[in-house]
């Protein structure tokens, strides 16, 4: 495991980060589609479970002092079922690595650059990214810790730019969703983004102090930050158009008018948000290569990233469309994500506390 150390801060802008990452470009469209004027609410009950997962992680993490996930698994589980399990998690990684990265190629070929092959965004921002898995944590944390108050500034420029298309007429009625059933059509949300912060468990080891607040408010912040966008993409678009588009944050951009001659803002504002985007998969993809690192117990993380950004690239490619990534959302991705995010931890905390037990019999 490589020498870092990171604060507690850093770790929480790492939690907002990994969170917001894709979230605020594919999840609103989703959301507004199923809830309408009451979107914004979907965020508060999958955020508040997306705090239990967290706080149970933690747990976890409590019983086995600086050591990451994969290693918590060879330690609980033992060389062979721990080892699978850990081998299960690096390869999760690296799906969700893949995932993050064809959701960029989608949005930039779909939205910029129609005739661009959409590997070549894949090869572009995996190199940079593989150079920062090799540098380490400290330096995707400080990274990280640079490009936050730009990418928060940019938000609420954006937010001060919107108000005069905002009608709240749009956000009426309000109060009408049936509980039961948007739960069941927005569990996927717990998944993606909640979920998939599992991956911060390959961090938490490298922080100093104040695990527990850094990953809780981070979630908070992130789930707030949502709400708004949400909020806003409903009073400015309405219902019908913010849940027909397929990135409605960037149709809203493009709406923005400064005058009358500053206009077009939608290149420079998204080239912005992709740090957001392009963190996210950061964070992903050094949790894969860490965990291969452990799991097989090798020392240059070199030898890893090169071939592992190679791996990613072509399982980006794994899916025909942007329409198909979201069918695969929509129908399986709660109950893939549900093993990785409960089950296997909950399994990890069984195994921990039978042992603790006999110990003391």
């Amino acid at each position: 495991m490589e020498k870092a150390q990171i604060s507690g801060w850093q770790f929480y802008l790492l939690t907002f980060i990994q969170l917001l990452g894709t979230t605020f470009f594919l999840r609103p469209q989703g959301i507004i589609a199923v809830a309408k004027q009451d979107a914004c609410m979907i965020w508060l009950w999958t955020g508040a479970a997306g705090i239990v997962l967290a706080l149970l992680w933690l747990k976890l993490a409590e019983q086995y002092p600086g050591l990451s996930l994969v290693q918590i698994c060879m330690k609980a589980g033992g060389k062979w079922v721990g080892g699978a399990i850990a081998f299960c998690y690096v390869v999760f990684f690296v799906q969700l690595a893949a995932w993050v990265v064809r959701n960029l190629g989608d949005f930039m070929k779909s939205t910029f650059m129609h005739r661009t092959p959409i590997s070549v965004f894949h090869i572009m921002i995996l190199i940079i990214v593989c150079y920062a898995s090799i540098k380490g944590v400290e330096t995707i944390a400080r990274s990280n810790e640079i490009l936050i108050p730009i990418i928060k500034l940019t938000f609420v420029l954006m937010f001060v730019f919107m108000l005069p298309i905002w009608d709240s007429e749009r956000l009426q009625p309000a109060f009408r969703l049936d509980l039961w059933t948007t739960v069941k059509e927005t569990r996927n949300i717990i998944g993606f983004p909640y979920m998939e912060s599992v991956v911060l468990l390959m961090v938490v080891p490298y922080v100093r102090n104040r695990q527990k607040k850094g990953f809780v408010w981070g979630i908070i912040s992130s789930t707030l930050l949502l709400i708004c966008i949400t909020v806003f993409l409903v009073a400015c678009l309405g219902v019908t158009r913010a849940s027909h588009e397929t990135y409605p944050l960037f149709i809203l951009v493009q709406d923005i008018r400064i005058g009358p001659l500053i206009e077009n803002l939608e290149a420079s504002v998204t080239v912005i948000l992709l740090a957001a985007i392009f963190l996210k998969i950061t964070i992903t993809f050094h949790g894969a290569v860490s965990g291969i690192c452990q799991l097989f117990r090798l020392r240059d993380r070199t030898w890893v990233a090169v071939p592992l950004a190679v791996i990613v690239a072509g399982l980006a490619l794994s899916n025909e469309n942007v329409v198909e990534n979201i069918e695969w959302d929509r129908r399986y991705l709660f109950e893939y994500e549900l093993l990785y995010g409960l089950i296997f931890p909950l399994i990890l905390l069984a195994v921990t506390w039978i042992r603790k037990r006999t110990h003391r019999g």
